[in-house]
């Protein structure tokens, strides 16, 4: 058959055709394969050492803040511990069996290997936690094995709460510590992690997120050869702020020094049922122009150090040194209440110099009559010398007149039974009402002289006081100033000063500082002080009888200074103290602290 015309080239064109896009698929396989291998080496390098790795997390923890007083002076901080971590699986050249020998010779024979297995069947990659706080001869003894430098272990570095002076402001400062069963659930849903330390009591639990921080995360990931191959910070370290308190540490150890001698010199030289038994008491000193706590004392106390080793002991001692008594602490304020019944009179209108005859006795009720001890007074007595020489059947009468819903009424208003503002603990105290399940007539007369169903704290008559002292701004009371970064001192929060005001002016509290200056004046340790002052004391009489008869008294004092000028306000209570005057030293220690 013969050949058409034109196919050879046909054919040929064919056969370019193929051979070009022969080519060209050759050309971009080897295009793609050396892209592969020189451009994309690192990626598939990263791949497969992925492939051949595990991750996993360390937690870094973050120092807690410190706290101090105003002036810098420490009152809590960390110190730096260190836990110890064996590192799974281990760096290249590490030779486990030997490591887990000597990391049991030097952890007094934990069974680590034990450990070790269990960790392994839960966990291809991590640290196993051998021991929490290893000393210093244990460290020095992991550096000389070489087990630091080669990282097989890891030494975690945290803090622990110390005190550098545990027995100032033990109560107030409080503690830190793990996260209970009962926190959990709320801990949780704030994201942190189970190991995490709070803040517990006090100041450390009021401030816990100012001064806990903020742990950091950081994702490890290792090759199965035990080499650690990168590491991420998916969380960054922020250490605690640096909370300064409006606290005088120096005014405070004077004050705790004071209360415990007073107590110490009553008990050796007092005689029965005039202060011999005193055995406790309380003291706090106020800034009237902040509010902020300048000292807050307890007797007795404890040390903070000591605090979880000692604690059954502490709390079995019948002498309760947990117990805060400055602000949980309740007492009848006795006499020291008169000058709330002066204020609820002097804004009825009664007027200052009217008079009420002191006889000794109270006659007005025929089945119950009350005394007043007459002291360098009698006759005709006026508001101002009822104050300074605390005359019983004053403030009977004047009680009797208003009611006693009224002159209670002006006692919580003026910072008694009510919260004080304060940011650990307090108890709320209680006056006594019309309302009340005991109450008739003569209780008017009992709570008039601050006795009856009426309880307060010391704190809470630290507040009275500075109301009295600034004419009517009744002060919120706190111990934080401010809180600051510790790295740059910068003020990453501040206290903002809180008052109520109360109605009245000079004409109802001028007349009560007259009293209150001629009080002081009339007592020797206070007319010797550096600067006037204003003072009202208290003998109220404590349920428990004396052998001889009659019943044992507590000591209470209230104070402010200057008297002109008023910057501090103070308030005493001495439990079996023996009468008001017993007081009057500690408001002396203060007064010569602070303007001596």
């Amino acid at each position: 058959m013969a050949r058409r015309s034109g196919e050879p080239p046909r054919r040929q064109g064919r056969i370019m055709a193929l051979l070009v896009v022969c080519c060209v698929v050759f050309v971009l396989f080897f295009g793609r394969l050396a892209w592969m291998q020189f451009v994309m080496a690192d990626h598939y390098a990263e791949k497969a050492a992925q492939a051949s790795s595990a991750s996993y997390t360390v937690e870094q923890h973050a120092a807690r803040g410190a706290i101090t007083d105003r002036s810098g002076t420490v009152l809590a901080r960390d110190t730096t511990v260190y836990d110890l971590y064996l590192r799974v699986p281990a760096p290249p050249g590490t030779r486990m069996q030997e490591t887990v020998q000597t990391l049991e010779e030097l952890t007094g024979g934990k069974d680590v290997e034990t450990q070790l297995a269990a960790f392994c069947s839960a966990v291809s990659a991590g640290e196993l936690l051998v021991q929490k706080e290893i000393g210093s001869e244990t460290i020095a003894a992991l550096y000389r094995a070489g087990l630091v430098q080669s990282g097989a272990v890891r030494l975690d570095a945290r803090g622990e709460r110390i005190w550098p002076n545990g027995t100032l402001l033990p109560h107030a400062l409080g503690f830190t510590g793990p996260v209970t069963a009962e926190q959990w659930p709320d801990v949780q849903a704030r994201g942190l992690p189970m190991d995490s330390i709070l803040g517990q009591s006090g100041l450390e639990k009021a401030y816990d997120s100012l001064l806990r921080g903020q742990d950091g995360r950081l994702l490890v990931n290792a090759g199965l050869d035990g080499a650690v191959r990168q590491t991420y910070q998916l969380t960054p370290v922020q250490p605690g702020s640096t909370l300064v308190l409006t606290l005088d540490a120096g005014l405070q150890a004077t004050l705790q020094r004071a209360l415990q001698s007073q107590i110490q010199t009553l008990q050796a030289t007092a005689a029965a049922g005039a202060g011999r038994e005193a055995c406790a008491g309380a003291a706090v000193v106020v800034d009237v122009r902040t509010g902020g706590i300048l000292a807050a004392a307890n007797w007795p106390g404890y040390d903070l150090n000591g605090y979880r080793a000692d604690y059954a002991a502490l709390a079995a001692d019948p002498a309760a040194p947990l117990l805060d008594r400055a602000f949980q602490g309740l007492y009848a304020p006795g006499s020291a209440f008169k000058p709330a019944v002066a204020a609820a009179a002097l804004a009825a209108g009664i007027d200052p110099d009217d008079t009420v005859n002191c006889t000794g006795r109270y006659l007005y009720y025929s089945g119950y009559q009350p005394r007043c001890l007459q002291d360098r007074h009698a006759g005709p007595v006026d508001l101002r010398t009822a104050l300074q020489y605390s005359c019983n059947i004053f403030f009977y009468d004047t009680g009797r007149r208003l009611g006693v819903d009224v002159f209670s009424a002006m006692a919580r208003q003026l910072g008694l039974a009510g919260p004080t503002g304060v940011e650990t603990g307090e108890a709320s105290g209680r006056l006594t009402w019309s309302g009340d399940s005991n109450y008739q007539s003569g209780l008017t007369l009992m709570a008039a002289i601050g006795q009856g169903n009426t309880a307060v704290t010391p704190a809470q008559l630290a507040v009275y006081a500075a109301t009295l002292a600034t004419g009517g701004q009744r002060p919120t009371l706190h111990f934080a100033s401010h809180a600051a970064d510790p790295a740059t001192g910068q003020t990453m929060w501040q206290y903002t000063p809180q008052f109520t005001a109360v109605a009245g002016g000079e004409s109802v509290f001028g007349p009560i500082r007259d009293g209150m200056v001629r009080m002081a004046r009339s007592t020797r340790v206070l007319r010797e002080a550096p600067v006037p002052c204003a003072a009202k004391t208290g003998s109220p009489q404590r349920a428990e009888q004396m052998p001889g008869g009659g019943y044992y008294t507590n000591s209470v004092l209230i104070g402010y200074a200057p008297a002109d000028d008023p910057q501090i306000a103070v308030s005493v209570v001495l439990e079996y103290g023996g009468g008001g005057a017993n007081a009057a030293p500690i408001l002396r220690a203060v007064l010569d602290a602070c303007f001596g």
